[in-house]
This record gives C-alpha cells, sequence and structure tokens, in this order.
C-alpha cells in the first residue's frame, strides 16, 4: 500500500521534472566547462581562458560574427515585413475568407526549412539559377543579377520561413485591440494612413517587437539555410562556423574552441531573449484593452480585397509554393536548365530511378524513431513539467517553470555540443550512445521541452480547481485525478502539440548534423550529404519522397488548426 500511495501520488511527475532538471543542467555544465580548458581536453585539461582569446583573434571567427549579424537582421526585417501586413489584413479588415490565412501561413512551419532553400538556390543561383539564367539572357548581361548565397540571400529565405511564426506571434494584439482610439483620431479628421502610422502601429510595437526579438534569437543559431545556401561558397554564420570547427575535413576537432563559440553563441542568445522579457513586461505603457466592453470595428476593404489576397498569395508562393515548384522541376531533369519546351522533352524519373534506396530506408527508419519517440517523450516530460508548475504546489514549482524555459533561451545546437562532449569524454566505450540514435533523441526532447510546457499550461491554466478537487473528495489518488479527469480534457491540446513536435522531429537537421554518424544518418542530414556531393538533381527527387511521406501528418495538423480557427471564431 505504501508503494501504491507513493505511485499514485505526484512522485512519478515529481522524478520527471527532476530528471529533466539534471539532463539540461549536465548538457549546460559540460559545455561550458570545454570551453575554459586547454585544448577541450576534460582529462588533465588546464582551466584557461586561451580558447576566447583565439576566437576573438580569429578573421574568421570574427567574419562569421559579422555575417551573423546583418543575416539575424535581414530575417528580422523580411519576417516583420510580410507578417505585419498578414495579421493587420486578417484581424483588422473584412478580408473574405480570412480564417484561411492563419491554418495556411501555420502549413507553412510545417515545411522544413532546408526545402524552400534547395528551392531557392535552384531560383537564384549565380551559375545554374534558372532566374538568373532568364535574366542574363533577356538583358544580354556578363554575370548574374542576383546570388542567393550571401548573407542577405540566406537572410532572404529565413525570413521567409518565419514569417508564419512572427504572424502568430502579432495577429492577437491587432485582434484584442480596442478600436477607440483609431475612430477618435478618425472623428478629428485623421486618414487612413495617417490612423495607422500614428495610432494602430505605435500600439502594436510592443507586439512587433517581442516578435522580432523572438525571431532574432532564432536567427542566430539557425543552421538549415546558411548549410545549404551558404557553406558551399563559404559564407559562414556562427553555427555553420561552429559545426565546420566542430567537424573539420583536413584537422582533428578543436573542442575547446567549439565550445567557447557555444558558450558565446549562449550569452548572445541569453542577451536577447532578457531584451525580449524585458519588453514584454513593459507592455502595460501600451495597454488599450479596458474593462468596457468595445465591439471591434473591421475596416472595409471594398475591391481593395482582391490586393489584400494577392498579398497573402504572394507570401505564400514565395515561402512555399515556388521553391517546391523547382524543386519538381530539378527532379524531372537530367542536370538543371530553365523551363522551355524543349526542356520538356528531356523529362524523366531517373533521378528517383537512381536514388541509393537501401541507405534511403535506413535513414527513413532512424527520422522514423525520431518522428514517434521525441513527441512521445516530450509529451510525458511535459506534462510532467506543467502539473507540477500549474496544479502542485510545491516549492519546486517556480524551479521547474525556469528549467521548462532554458531550452527555449539557449540555443538547441549548444544542447547538441553537450551531448557530444558526454559522449566522448564523459561515458565510457562500453554505453551505447555515441554513434546511436539515441543521442539525437535525447537533445531532441530537450529541445522541444519549452514548448509542450507552454501548451500544457495554458491548457491547465483554463482548468479550475474543482474538477480536481471533486476528484480528491471522491478518494481518487493525484494520478487517478489526473488519468480521468485532467487527460481527456487535455487531450486536444496533446493531439495538437504531438503533431506540431512530430513534424519538428522528422525535419531536424541543426542537432542531427553534429551528432550523426554513419550508424543513425537521419533523411535530412543524408539529403543534406547528398546536396554536398554535388547531386543537386537527386538531392531534390530525394526531398520530394521525403516530403511525400510527411504529407499525412502536414495535412492533419493543416486540419486541426483549420478547426482550432473555426472554433475561435
Amino acid at each position: 500500500m505504501r508503494w501504491r500511495r507513493l505511485w499514485m501520488g505526484t512522485p512519478p511527475f515529481v522524478a520527471v521534472s527532476l530528471a529533466a532538471l539534471a539532463v539540461i543542467a549536465l548538457l549546460l555544465a559540460v559545455v561550458v566547462q570545454v570551453a575554459f580548458l586547454e585544448d577541450g581536453r576534460i582529462a588533465g585539461g588546464v582551466w584557461t581562458l586561451d580558447n576566447f582569446h583565439e576566437i576573438f583573434r580569429d578573421d574568421s571567427a570574427f567574419r562569421a560574427a559579422l555575417n551573423t549579424f546583418w543575416f539575424t537582421l535581414v530575417v528580422v526585417a523580411t519576417s516583420l515585413a510580410l507578417a505585419v501586413p498578414a495579421a493587420f489584413l486578417v484581424e483588422r479588415t473584412d478580408l473574405p475568407g480570412r480564417g484561411w490565412v492563419v491554418p495556411l501561413l501555420t502549413m507553412t512551419l510545417a515545411v522544413p526549412a532546408f526545402f524552400p532553400a534547395m528551392g531557392w538556390q535552384f531560383l537564384l543561383h549565380p551559375r545554374i539559377g534558372v532566374v538568373n539564367r532568364w535574366l542574363m539572357d533577356f538583358l544580354n548581361l556578363d554575370a548574374a543579377p542576383f546570388n542567393i548565397g550571401t548573407v542577405q540571400g540566406m537572410g532572404f529565405v529565413q525570413g521567409l520561413n518565419f514569417v508564419g511564426l512572427a504572424f502568430i506571434m502579432i495577429a492577437p494584439a491587432f485582434r484584442n485591440m480596442d478600436p477607440a482610439l483609431e475612430e477618435s483620431a478618425q472623428v478629428h479628421g485623421a486618414r487612413f494612413r495617417d490612423r495607422l502610422w500614428c495610432v494602430t502601429l505605435p500600439l502594436m510595437w510592443p507586439s512587433i517587437l517581442a516578435a522580432g526579438l523572438y525571431v532574432m534569437a532564432l536567427g542566430i543559431t539557425t543552421f538549415d539555410v546558411p548549410a545549404f545556401l551558404g557553406m558551399s561558397n563559404r559564407t559562414y554564420t556562427l553555427s555553420t562556423f561552429l559545426y565546420v570547427r566542430a567537424q573539420p575535413l583536413d584537422a582533428p576537432p578543436d573542442y575547446g574552441i567549439v565550445g567557447a563559440i557555444s558558450v558565446f553563441m549562449m550569452a548572445l542568445a541569453l542577451l536577447v531573449s532578457w531584451w525580449y522579457l524585458r519588453t514584454i513586461r513593459r507592455g502595460e505603457r501600451y495597454q488599450v484593452i479596458s474593462g468596457k466592453a468595445y465591439r471591434p470595428r473591421l475596416i472595409e476593404l471594398r475591391r481593395w480585397w482582391i490586393a489584400g489576397w494577392l498579398f497573402i498569395g504572394l507570401v505564400i508562393t514565395l515561402n512555399l509554393l515556388l521553391p517546391l515548384l523547382m524543386l519538381v522541376w530539378a527532379s524531372l531533369i537530367p542536370f538543371l536548365m530553365a523551363p522551355s519546351w524543349a526542356a520538356l522533352r528531356m523529362v524523366t524519373l531517373s533521378n528517383f530511378e537512381n536514388i541509393p534506396w537501401e541507405t534511403f530506408w535506413f535513414a527513413l527508419r532512424n527520422s522514423a524513431v525520431l518522428t514517434l519517440a521525441v513527441p512521445t517523450l516530450a509529451t510525458l516530460v511535459g506534462v510532467a513539467l506543467s502539473w507540477n508548475i500549474i496544479k502542485s504546489r510545491s516549492r519546486l514549482s517556480g524551479l521547474f517553470d525556469v528549467v521548462s524555459f532554458l531550452p527555449h533561451v539557449i540555443p538547441n545546437m549548444i544542447f547538441a555540443v553537450g551531448a557530444l562532449f558526454i559522449a566522448l569524454f564523459w561515458l565510457p566505450t562500453y554505453v551505447p550512445f555515441y554513434g546511436t540514435i539515441f543521442i539525437i533523441l535525447l537533445v531532441n526532447v530537450v529541445a522541444r521541452i519549452p514548448f509542450a510546457t507552454r501548451m500544457y499550461n495554458s491548457s491547465l491554466l483554463q482548468m479550475h480547481k474543482e474538477l480536481d478537487e471533486a476528484g480528491y473528495v471522491s478518494g481518487l489518488e493525484p494520478m487517478t485525478v489526473f488519468w480521468r479527469i485532467v487527460r481527456p480534457l487535455l487531450g486536444p491540446t496533446l493531439l495538437y502539440a504531438w503533431l506540431w513536435m512530430a513534424l519538428l522531429a522528422y525535419s531536424e537537421l541543426t542537432m542531427a548534423a553534429l551528432l550523426v554518424t554513419r550508424d543513425n544518418t537521419t533523411l535530412p542530414v543524408y539529403i543534406w550529404a547528398i546536396w554536398g556531393d554535388g547531386e543537386l538533381n537527386q538531392a531534390a527527387a530525394v526531398s520530394l519522397v521525403a516530403l511525400l511521406l510527411v504529407v499525412p501528418l502536414i495535412m492533419l495538423y493543416f486540419f486541426l488548426g483549420r478547426r482550432a480557427v473555426m472554433w475561435q471564431g
């Protein structure tokens, strides 16, 4: 009975939460330790600052940091320039069919970022880009007018990928704003343009700034797009520079430098995250929702609704349709050429027939394991943390809340570096961890904890405590209360979060690239390897097969997102 009461009480949730705390703390501690050891040697290493001195004296590290700065600025500018007008059209105008915009933009987030990056490479590469070839022939130019492999080009593609995320963060502010201030300005004779620039956008500034800072924190450590577009011409950001130093082709890895770069990236991300938190905490200066009842007034677009949908269509086309169409075209021709009637005669399925299917199925099996295991384990950990944060009155609730937020502000690549160091230096060789799928699984679960806990926290806060108390009065144990009362109510959120985390696990490249070996290759890493070998048309074919396999998950996520919008309406 004693053990039964212990199991049916809260200790299982506490144990899982403490285990998550231990893993996160260990991964971060080993990265910091290696950064301050001579040559990164844990065994017999001397504590020193030489690793930091070396990266600050390294011209290539300085260029990578400078590239990261400009890359991040372009990412933020691109995402906000498209997300803010889209949010305004959806929430403040009578745009016909605007309920479809949210799931459509959300669906663009479900497509892995490196797929559009490959498509844009086929469009705007200075040598093989279709658009560049057309412009050079039509205008009789000697050089390509565009180069997608520059810092600005990479930032543009990555910014397109973050439009949906910025839209989700900005749209609620437009939806909840009291239009009384705009109406007051209208009564005093202010034109629409003046009301927009002098009233609406200034009131939306905290939400826009918060979204920009959040995108900035992600842009500092993003890997997919810079890896596919920039590494071929040696245009490095901090994330790709860290990868090159961790896995050099012609020298042994310098783990001390890798640790120092990781700590530097960690400090940058924490600084931006602190700025983000400080911004949202000072939002009371811009409060525009009062206790008085108000009815949001939608702006009538009249015939301008056509322009509104043209803008939404342009965003989706640039973000998804145009790059994917180029992937389809590249996969159907033996070598890259501009679409034409003559090129149509060369359409073939040889790129699909020549795929090394044995290696493909092996990589797909590893990705399938991650797709199923990562969201399941992250759900278990997220539920345990959320229960302790929201429902438990323990003194550890605040600590668990901090733990669940840490992977949100620390770059995911840093956790991969920590797992790599633990596998190489801490664990004995007979422990099956390095080179297995379990090391990639671990860091993926850690990276998904913030999303899971934030989703479950919101749902648990909406459940009145009387539901739990009714179960306790009836003699139920805490775990029984959760299983019989809370779990059914939490079901839709659990499913929605599980699908999103499954899509992220399927397309994960950033962490897997640092931890991959021949025995744990995943599908994104396999596609990247083919791309790196110069087999661009075959890489496009493999990418389309991989995308077709995940279409059912994307459609299910789209369907659930559409139903959520209908429920809110």
